[in-house]
């Protein structure tokens, strides 16, 4: 497939085909750039169909897509909430191929996006902690502080509540690896979230606490 090709399939909205561009797109170095460049477009179904596509196919390579790390790192700081999601997402998943270390210049800035001004973007960061903690042993126990302390973020109490949820799902992605420190911490924090105003959280922590207590 070429990068014509490609572009007409991003240009739709909802295409059937669309995660047939995956597979391409881990070929043809062209399709990456389309991708990459795709994902700060300014019209809205060919970046979230670039987004889509860029995904699948960093969670399957991302040795492939680290050049364009320079290009994602500084969308952590843009005043566009979109481009901070993409840059938090991107980052995450470029974290196993991180070979020159980036990573660690701009973690504890990376993890101040708990408290973004945007709850989504909150939301979208918490959802990919899991790669860098799988990736990285070395801030396992960072990341986990910082997801504890969600309660003193700005967001609102029914915004915080609903975001246990997706903390709780990054600590059961992870759960085969917690150290036995964190994981009586994280036990504790689900157990906490059993009185939680968010239906979906307390189901989470209900469901947590009967896999891993």
């Amino acid at each position: 497939m070429n990068t014509t090709t490609a572009k007409q399939i991003l240009t739709k909205k909802e295409p059937v085909n669309l995660y047939n561009l995956v597979q391409p797109a881990l070929e043809v170095a062209g399709i990456r750039d389309l991708l990459v460049e795709g994902s700060f477009a300014k019209e809205e179904t060919y970046r979230y169909n670039c987004v889509r596509v860029l995904y699948r196919a960093l969670e399957q390579r991302p040795e492939l897509f680290y050049q364009y790390w320079p290009r994602f790192e500084p969308g952590l700081d843009s005043p566009n909430g979109f481009h901070r999601s993409i840059a938090a997402q991107a980052i995450a998943l470029l974290s196993p191929a991180d070979k020159d270390c980036r990573l660690d210049a701009i973690f504890n800035h990376y993890l101040t996006l708990l408290d973004d001004p945007k709850v989504m973007v909150t939301h979208y960061f918490i959802s990919t902690l899991g790669w860098i903690y799988r990736a990285r042993p070395n801030f396992r126990h960072q990341i986990v502080n910082c997801l504890l302390i969600i309660d003193q973020t700005h967001h609102r109490p029914s915004q915080r509540d609903l975001l246990k949820a997706d903390i709780i799902g990054v600590f059961e992605q992870v759960s085969d690896i917690l150290s036995v420190q964190d994981k009586q911490r994280i036990l504790a924090f689900a157990g906490a979230q059993l009185e939680s105003s968010s239906p979906k959280t307390r189901k989470a922590a209900k469901e947590f606490l009967k896999k891993h207590s």
